[in-house]
């Protein structure tokens, strides 16, 4: 029988957070980091030459750890505010922070494809970019991770009775397991041959020495004939 809401305890964060965002942030921000990149090329903002492709090994490269990094942390801040306010409120958390951070990181993914603002002015639009985009990737992990865990004094007590399957149910790592056997097939599909070397250029034809025979020698005068003696 489920306890009135008065005498149930406060919510507890939701579990895994940090795992959750860090797998989250493996298959989301890298794609979406390297889209706002090419996005901004095609507005005159970094190199319009560069393909889709080389704009994503560069963001890997360059921007790759610190992005999934960040992803961890702001699924961890989304499971504590949803203790406060469910996923609603860690939606709105995480996507707030992660704006912030998505700033730096799309100043880290522009740096590297060349032709940068001369000026500090000529960043705004890249700021703006990315914390749109890491607006967006903030509400997703939010919304992954800020699943609220409600505790009971039923809960406490079968913890007491029995631990070991209280935390199982409690903290799901069945939940883990399947979240990341999908996002290792999603990300293996997503980044298979990222770091492949290109194609070789086709071979030049070898060049053919022809070979142009020597001039003819010029021809002799003929001697004149010698008086015959009488």
């Amino acid at each position: 029988m489920p306890l009135p809401r008065a005498e149930r305890m406060p919510s507890a964060p939701a579990p895994w957070g940090f795992s959750k965002g860090l797998l989250t942030g493996a298959a989301i921000e890298i794609p979406a980091l390297s889209a706002t990149v090419w996005l901004l090329a095609r507005f005159g903002v970094g190199d319009p030459d560069a393909g889709f492709m080389q704009i994503m090994r560069l963001t890997t490269v360059f921007a790759g750890i610190a992005a999934v990094l960040t992803a961890a942390g702001v699924g961890r801040l989304a499971a504590y505010a949803s203790a406060d306010g469910g996923r609603r409120r860690a939606v709105f958390v995480a996507a707030r922070a992660h704006a912030v951070a998505g700033a730096g990181l799309a100043i880290i993914a522009v740096i590297p494809q060349g032709q940068v603002p001369a000026t500090p002015l000529g960043f705004i639009p890249i700021a703006i970019a990315g914390m749109v985009c890491g607006a967006g990737c903030g509400a997703l992990i939010g919304a992954v991770c800020g699943g609220a865990a409600s505790l009971g004094f039923g809960d406490v007590w079968s913890l007491a009775k029995k631990p070991g399957e209280a935390l199982r149910n409690l903290m799901s790592p069945e939940d883990i397991v399947k979240l990341g056997s999908a996002l290792r097939t999603r990300t293996s599909s997503l980044f298979e041959g990222i770091f492949e070397p290109a194609p070789k250029p086709p071979e030049a034809p070898a060049a053919t020495t022809t070979t142009t025979p020597p001039p003819p020698e010029p021809a002799k005068p003929a001697e004149p004939a010698k008086p015959k003696a009488e």
